[in-house]
């Protein structure tokens, strides 16, 4: 059966694997070491002990269904570039998801999957785990293991210029047309389809613009363009483009009001110590729609809270403040989409046969040539552009 791992609730939610051996660690101005970001979110292997306690999930354990649905959802081969790809750009490793996505897509909304739900529009409890878990257990998951990884790729994500998820899809499309040996996803599905976001599912302020790319196209070209130079097929947003719930969507309104909040702050230090503010801060920052629902429906669906109005009014002022700091800066929008600091977030889909070895549609071993070279081509391709594309820009500036 499938390597799956029983852990206890101690296992971390998001970990740094280190990195393997490399004789090709790419070169590029040290400055930017820290800068960098790689990640696989697809191909944990973990499943909680606690879970088995539910007699539904352990009768699906037992007859090899659970198992066979970790086999089907898994990233095989995610790991073996992702750890390739940070050796060669000198990091120390990359992070990685532990729980496994049939326990867990982090790379969806909290909640739970309808069934048949469109891969785009899943929740992060999908088939065929969420029909067998109780409200409890899905309270568990989300917690514990949902919560923990938020509360990780936060702080891995801030001050990066770059962030690389790693990701593997199958071979063919339902249709049977052959993907792409690698597919560049930088840009929103809604936005795709509608040039916006759903309403109402990030705060008022995010400027939808900013999803149209979630990278600097010259970052995502250079990427393409060595690639295709080393023999590997590209396609970009193919066959579909990232779902609105992925972490490269949500982290967009997060690191832009970040940024908001630095430049709001510098000019009015006193927002600093107000209660007010902060309140309006945390309901923004919650991108993982999370948390911070209660000032969101006072100021958005005029629901009264239970308790006392009056730190609520408090923080509508400061936000109605902060509304109109932003409308007297129509530039302040177009600065932060251009800005060459502006953090690059992209998706990287190799194809699974490339990268790992199937019999009859069993994973059964890695093809660590192919990984490797795939992983060192990307690397060669970042570090051209931090080496020479980026130095360019910066000096024409």
């Amino acid at each position: 059966m499938s390597p799956v791992r029983i852990v206890q609730p101690t296992e971390p939610g998001l970990r740094s694997v280190p990195a393997p051996p490399c004789v090709a660690v790419q070169r590029y101005p040290e400055r930017y070491r820290d800068k960098l970001l790689v990640d696989t979110l697809h191909d944990g292997d973990a499943f909680p002990a606690r879970l088995l306690a539910n007699p539904r999930v352990k009768a699906a354990w037992d007859d090899g269904s659970l198992e066979e649905a970790f086999e089907l959802h898994r990233d095989w081969g995610a790991d073996l570039v992702a750890g390739h790809l940070a050796a060669a750009l000198g990091l120390p490793g990359h992070h990685k998801v532990v729980p496994a996505r049939v326990v867990m897509d982090f790379n969806r909304f909290p909640g739970a999957s309808p069934p048949d739900a469109d891969p785009l529009e899943r929740r992060a409890l999908g088939e065929p785990l969420a029909e067998l878990l109780t409200h409890d257990d899905k309270r568990h998951v989300l917690e514990d293991h949902y919560d923990a990884v938020s509360r990780g790729m936060d702080a891995a994500i801030t001050g990066r210029l770059i962030k690389l998820a790693i990701h593997t899809y199958d071979e063919h499309n339902d249709s049977r047309t052959r993907r792409p040996e690698v597919s560049l996803l930088t840009r929103s599905d809604s936005y795709q389809r509608d040039s916006r976001l759903p309403y109402g599912l990030f705060d008022p302020l995010f400027p939808h613009i900013l999803v149209e790319s979630c990278a600097k196209p010259i970052v995502r070209d250079r990427i393409a363009l060595t690639l295709e130079r080393a023999g590997f097929a590209v396609e970009h947003n193919y066959p579909y483009n990232l779902p609105d719930g992925s972490v490269e969507i949500r982290c967009q309104p997060w690191l832009f009001f970040q940024h908001l909040r630095d430049r709001y702050e510098a000019e009015r230090p006193q927002s600093r110590s107000d209660a007010g503010y902060a309140q309006v801060w945390e309901m923004l920052l919650n991108t993982n729609l999370r948390g911070g629902d209660a000032l969101s429906a006072y100021l958005h669906r005029f629901r009264l809270p239970s308790g006392d109005v009056a730190p609520f009014e408090r923080a509508r002022e400061a936000y109605e403040a902060l509304s109109r700091w932003v409308c007297e800066r129509p530039e302040l929008v177009e600065a932060y989409r251009r800005s060459h600091d502006r953090t690059s977030t992209i998706t990287i889909e190799v194809r699974k046969d490339l990268v790992w070895r199937f019999v009859d549609g069993r994973p059964v071993g890695p093809r660590e040539d192919v990984a490797r070279e795939v992983a060192y081509t990307i690397a060669q391709a970042v570090a051209t552009y931090l080496r020479e594309d980026r130095e360019f820009q910066t000096r024409a500036r």
